[in-house]
């Protein structure tokens, strides 16, 4: 895939079958629901050479809500599927497949969602449902810059991320809890709110900070960020 006539490249990724089979059993056995579903964007981000990533999951009422993304603008481009009711990764949360936009100024499955994106420079989008023997789970969303004309390896590779996702997520927790790791993400957010206000950085580098001190700490990314909101301070 290329973008602006270059051949992206991954800053870091899996490189073979093998990799790609141990990155996915590490989200597999990651405890902490959040992480593996951020684990499952950084996946998709090494394997796929996309420009941006995300999961959507569905409620058993319905319902659907982005609950980890690569970027702040990919997060953006999910919302506003919510806002119009309409787009790819709603599609293939409620309904299962895969779908493939080519060119989302032209799409006309999605006539409204298309455009806007293609306005904030997301040429084309795949979205792969992420599910169990039973139901749906949601879906991952590959987003890309430039139109892309997939070819049916970008295609495959996809579908064995979204499948290795799909059995990490099946066997992490029960769905009340992948539904109690959105409300661990509003608390992220609220961290991220903070830091982007105190120390005037952008959404991608206070996550970045909140995420690193997690790291560096060996505390889980949703307790590092209930500290920030519940003290002001980051944990020593």
């Amino acid at each position: 895939m290329t973008a602006n006539g270059t051949e992206l490249q991954p800053d870091l990724g899996p490189t073979s079958e093998s990799d790609l089979a141990e990155a996915a059993r590490q989200v597999a056995d990651n405890p902490d629901v959040q992480d593996a579903l951020q684990s499952v964007v950084e996946l998709a981000m090494a394997s796929c050479e996309c420009f941006g990533a995300s999961v959507t999951l569905v409620g058993v009422a319905g319902g659907a809500e982005t609950t980890a993304t690569s970027a702040q603008i990919i997060e953006q481009a999910d919302n506003l599927q919510y806002d119009f009711d309409e787009g790819p990764c709603l599609s293939a949360a409620e309904t299962g497949g895969v779908f493939l936009i080519v060119d989302t100024r032209t799409d006309p499955r999605w006539p409204v969602w298309g455009p806007a994106v293609a306005e904030m420079g997301l040429g084309s989008v795949l979205s792969i449902h992420l599910f169990t023997d039973t139901r749906v789970l949601g879906a991952l969303n590959l987003y890309y810059e430039s139109i892309t004309d997939f070819s049916d390896d970008e295609v495959e590779t996809a579908r064995i991320v979204a499948a290795h996702a799909s059995v990490a997520l099946a066997r992490l927790r029960s769905e009340r809890d992948l539904w109690r790791a959105i409300d661990s993400r509003h608390l992220i957010g609220q961290a991220q709110g903070i830091l982007m206000e105190r120390l005037k950085l952008s959404p991608e580098k206070a996550f970045a900070v909140l995420r690193r001190h997690s790291q560096q700490s060996n505390i889980k990314l949703h307790e590092v960020a209930a500290t920030l909101v519940r003290t002001g301070q980051l944990p020593s």
